[in-house]
């Protein structure tokens, strides 16, 4: 049987893009109209989600 332990206070997070369109197709309807938006990645500007990853030990 494993016991629980307290966690230490190490967690590591970690986030990635999910597009949902093309920049150019912007502005056309789509799916996602009222959920997605214009959200800034490490390489630049997207239209979709972010998906954050969260561990802990």
């Amino acid at each position: 049987m494993l016991l629980p332990r307290s966690p230490s206070g190490i967690t590591f997070v970690n986030s990635s893009k999910l597009q949902v369109c093309y920049n150019l197709r912007i502005l056309r309807p789509h799916v996602f109209k009222s959920n997605a938006k214009r959200e800034k990645g490490m390489i630049g500007w997207f239209y979709g989600f972010k998906l954050h990853l969260i561990i802990n030990d």
